[in-house]
């Protein structure tokens, strides 16, 4: 399955802006209950890269088209949320961002990220595996770092009811280079990638934000940054080699 190109803006906040800000739009601020009633959930994620860091200086460089692989769990471990796993091609070119991804048992996903052959699926999945298996086999894409946190997710919504955007808020992002077997709610990931009182917030939508809120974070001086959670954490906690020329 492949999710349509979209803007995708990022913010690291106070954990007491993002409070003014839930207060300020309370009311249009709706839960995404498919994280569970709350839109509360955890996330684990895997992420690919190659020996020389090949993703991670890509994405220093700015190199204009880039593509990132990872494996993403959701779901808990007593079964109140149900434990699913995606591999996920996210590729990025200039501005603009598309994100690909197949759902399929855990086991099949580590076996083809390890150089695996290819598990037999339709049409449109298939391209997407064969994706995967080029970047592990032509760039030597293999597991790297496994990340957990908490994300509490909202539809934000205009007066008719209709979803505008999808906001994210990201707590306890924590990482880990070894034992890079993840499983759901994982919790063996203890090198943080934010400072005690921060969060990260996710800002997504098809086309432009509400004006509005648009105006409400540049009152505030709450300005979109880089942020990347394997970035950071390779940058704080990783084994990264020198810029070669």
């Amino acid at each position: 399955m492949e999710i349509a190109a979209r803007f995708e803006l990022k913010y690291v906040l106070p954990l007491a802006e993002r409070d003014l800000l839930l207060a300020r739009f309370g009311d249009r601020l709706l839960p995404d209950t498919l994280g569970g009633p709350t839109g509360r959930y955890p996330v684990v994620s895997l992420y690919c890269d190659s020996s020389d860091r090949k993703c991670y200086w890509d994405a220093w460089r700015g190199v204009p088209s880039r593509r990132k692989l990872r494996l993403r769990l959701y779901g808990t471990q007593d079964g109140s949320l149900p434990s699913v796993t995606f591999l996920e091609i996210k590729h990025r070119d200039g501005s603009e961002g598309a994100k690909r991804r197949v759902l399929m048992p855990l086991a099949q996903a580590l076996a083809l990220i390890n150089g695996g052959e290819v598990p037999a699926a339709g049409l449109a999945e298939a391209r997407i595996l064969e994706e995967a298996r080029q970047l592990v086999a032509d760039d030597g894409f293999r597991p790297a770092c496994v990340i957990r946190y908490d994300r509490h997710a909202y539809r934000f919504v205009g007066a008719d009811g209709a979803e505008q955007l999808r906001i994210t808020f990201d707590h306890g992002i924590r990482s880990r280079f070894d034992g890079l077997t993840p499983q759901p709610e994982d919790d063996r990931c203890t090198l943080p990638a934010l400072a005690d009182g921060q969060c990260l917030m996710e800002v997504k939508g098809a086309t432009s934000a509400p004006y509005d809120f648009a105006a409400y974070l540049s009152a505030r001086r709450i300005f979109p940054s880089s942020f990347s959670k394997y970035s950071e954490s390779v940058r704080h906690h990783g084994v990264t080699p020198a810029l070669s020329a």
